[in-house]
């Protein structure tokens, strides 16, 4: 009798969560059926319009006969109008204005003189070279590659590389290496242009790209070496061709200390370059309604693009404003899921997943929090596979939840045994730049730099202007500026993943 009582109780809860369920969802509209409740009759007279002077933050609007905008009104509306189109723009287009500034640059400051030819970073990453929060303990590899220049273009790499290959949009096409359908063994990478009508052959990875442009990036361990012997390494063994020619003539470049711009510019120039990518691409990239707001800035495909002096003051004030408001979400975010630890300051890179969709819609905080901040995008950047991939976390603040600054000191305790099948490695970045940070010393510990150890197997990172007295594992940072951490877990396992093992926060030194 008890038990059946036990049950009667059950289902009464239960049917009383569901009926307020239900009328939570009746309230929020999901299941309003407004031919049962429309609400009650209403006439003219219900209509509430906006009054004929309106304040805002851009000034006082005004109209004549209730609702005819005056002169001055007008020019304030649509000023205020073309810059929020701006500013949006300047943040929806980023990730496209990223890759084409990383191609351009490749071009420009390292004189590629075709697809074919080859950068690496043979003897590491440099403060020279801004490339958004890239790390300076591997060898990179990269290729721009213009499929409206070269046609369906083969990507030949060698076994055992790491990397991927992101379209004009700076969106996924695929992995390179172990993660790639070679699965490290190396093999040929075919990519189709828009509109590609032919057959492709058998024989090859293929991919269909949305865009034209191309980047093509992938890191080398072990033989691949340092200096003469990385850049011979790779010129031996990594191609690019069209596949019309098959192999041609190339060159592989030591970037290393070169120097480089990667980054859009955060004034008005950068809708120049955002044009420039709107006439370049097909159309069918982007969004119809993205295109749309371009388009009532003056950047349509097919037409000249030529801002008068107003346009170019709102375009220089919509970069800043944009960068404004970049720079809140990445350093300053207001997502509930921002922190990996709850009781920790490291934060996701990635918040969600690799596609930044979020319950059936575009995740933009999310897609701004890691292009403004990072470059390529591919599942295995965020691992949830035990020694498959990468995963990074940053740290903008202390323990006390205080910015990180370049003059004050602070204490990292790594716990002992990170766990990562590969290496881990903690790098410091220019808050401004997002890039490697030029402090003029030592910006990198890490495992396979041997840092020094505790007793308990814990390491110990200290971060100044000045190495402190008795202590190793040093970062020097820059005393006139703040700076920012990337965790690297390359290979993360299972203590990572299921969030048993747990980074201390920054210890500000007094």
């Amino acid at each position: 009798m008890k038990m059946k009582s036990l049950t009667v109780l059950a289902l009464t809860v239960l049917a009383a969560v569901r009926m307020a369920a239900s009328v939570q969802a009746d309230d929020a509209g999901e299941n309003k059926n407004l031919f049962k409740s429309p609400g009650a009759k209403q006439t003219a007279k219900d209509f509430k319009p906006a009054p004929a002077e309106i304040k805002t933050n851009f000034g006082i609007l005004q109209f004549e006969g209730g609702s005819f905008p005056t002169e001055a009104s007008t020019q304030k509306i649509y000023d205020e109008m073309d810059r929020q189109r701006a500013t949006q723009a300047y943040m929806d287009f980023y990730p496209s204005l990223s890759l084409y500034s990383i191609v351009k640059s490749q071009i420009r400051d390292f004189g590629f003189k075709s697809a074919s030819d080859v950068g690496v970073m043979a003897d590491f990453m440099t403060p020279t070279e801004n490339y958004l929060t890239g790390n300076n303990v591997t060898v990179y590899a990269f290729a721009s590659i213009d499929l409206k220049v070269d046609g369906p273009t083969v990507v030949e790499i060698p076994p055992g590389m790491y990397g991927n290959a992101n379209d004009a949009a700076f969106k996924y096409l695929t992995d390179f290496g172990p993660t790639g359908p070679d699965k490290g063994k190396g093999g040929k990478y075919l990519f189709l242009p828009p509109g590609f009508k032919g057959e492709a052959p058998k024989s090859y990875f293929v991919f269909r790209s949305p865009g034209y442009r191309i980047w093509a990036m992938m890191r080398g361990f072990g033989e691949v070496g340092n200096g003469d012997q990385a850049v011979k390494w790779f010129k031996d063994r990594l191609k690019v061709y069209p596949l019309a020619t098959g192999p041609r003539a190339h060159t592989a470049v030591n970037c290393s200390g070169m120097g480089a711009n990667t980054l859009p510019p955060e004034d008005g120039s950068v809708f120049t370059m955002l044009n420039e990518i709107i006439q370049y691409e097909p159309t069918e990239l982007f969004d119809k309604e993205l295109l749309g707001r371009l388009a009532t800035l003056g950047i349509e495909k097919g037409k000249p693009f030529k801002p008068d002096q107003r346009m170019q003051g709102i375009f220089d004030t919509a970069a800043k404003q944009g960068v404004a408001m970049s720079r809140a979400i990445v350093y300053a975010s207001r997502d509930p899921e921002i922190n990996y630890w709850p009781n920790r300051h490291w934060e996701k890179m990635f918040i969600r997943n690799t596609k930044f969709v979020d319950d059936g819609h575009n995740d933009i905080d999310a897609r701004t929090l890691w292009h403004y901040q990072a470059i390529c995008v591919s599942p295995n950047l965020l691992s949830t596979t035990a020694g498959v991939g990468t995963s990074y976390l940053t740290a903008f603040r202390d323990k006390e939840g205080a910015y990180l600054l370049g003059d004050k000191n602070y204490r990292l305790r790594v716990p002992a045994n990170p766990p990562v099948k590969r290496f881990w490695a903690v790098t410091a970045y220019d808050p401004i730049s997002r890039s490697l940070l030029g402090s003029g010393g030592n910006i990198n510990v890490g495992s396979t730099g041997k840092p020094e150890v505790n007793a308990d197997g814990s390491v110990d990172i200290y971060f100044g202007p000045k190495m402190p007295e008795g202590k190793n594992n040093w970062i020097k940072t820059d005393p006139d500026k703040g700076f920012f951490v990337v965790f690297r877990f390359y290979g993360p396992m299972e203590g990572y993943i299921e969030k048993t093992w747990v980074l201390n926060d920054f210890e500000l030194l007094k």
